[in-house]
């Protein structure tokens, strides 16, 4: 018992601090970090591409844990993409100057976001277990890095609850946006109590009419 016990905790402690030079070192995961990259830069990537990725990343899991995976993905890869959609909106902001549209620049991104970058990352990590168990998914954990690391990191609350606040505004809100927004109120197993899933309903509550905001709801419940 004192042995497997000691060799357990071997185990584990060389899991933790090894959890980044597994990846650094290694040249499938390198590849797998550089073309998910270009993928968040340039929206899209060849099959050949996808093709060897795919190759690489059966390699990883043959050898390494899906967990591991899993983190690398979260904390890795997308905050390195969403950072990438952030800066690319904040250079158009600068190249723009007063003439930036951010809600409509916003809705350009969350198109192609959807259409291109989803797509592409479900079929490359679909085989990753613990990235699609257990109430997760690639989908959901994507959409919820990309409300909290671009949309509400920029300025969408102070122009929409502008607009709204503008009884004789003409500006129409883009049909994207209201569609970006009522997907991210809407996350499957999304935490209720976060406060960003909070602003994001806020955020519906001002743009479609009627909408049943659920943190209102829920103190209401609470009232009573």
């Amino acid at each position: 018992h004192y042995y497997i016990t000691n060799n357990l905790r071997f185990l584990m402690s060389f899991y933790t601090n090894n959890h980044d030079s597994l990846y650094k070192s290694d040249s499938n995961w390198s590849f797998i970090t550089q073309k998910v990259h270009q993928l968040f830069k340039d929206k899209k990537l060849k099959e050949l591409q996808l093709s060897k990725i795919s190759k690489c990343l059966m390699e990883l899991v043959g050898h390494e844990n899906d967990i591991t995976l899993s983190l690398e993905y979260k904390n890795t890869l997308m905050k390195r993409g969403m950072k990438c959609l952030l800066d690319n909106l904040n250079d158009e902001k600068r190249r723009c100057g007063e003439n930036f549209d951010l809600l409509y620049n916003l809705g350009e991104l969350w198109s192609e976001f959807m259409r291109e970058i989803i797509p592409t990352l479900q079929l490359i990590f679909a085989n990753i277990k613990h990235l699609n168990a257990k109430g997760d998914s690639v989908e959901r954990i994507t959409l919820e890095q990309f409300r909290d690391d671009v949309v509400l990191c920029t300025e969408i609350e102070t122009v929409i609850e502008g607009i709204v606040g503008q009884k004789e505004s003409s500006y129409e809100i883009p049909r994207s946006v209201v569609q970006m927004l009522l997907v991210l109120g809407n996350l499957a197993n999304s935490d209720k109590t976060s406060e960003n899933q909070r602003r994001i309903c806020n955020l519906c509550s001002l743009v479609v009419k009627p909408y049943i905001n659920p943190f209102d709801v829920a103190k209401t419940i609470q009232q009573y």
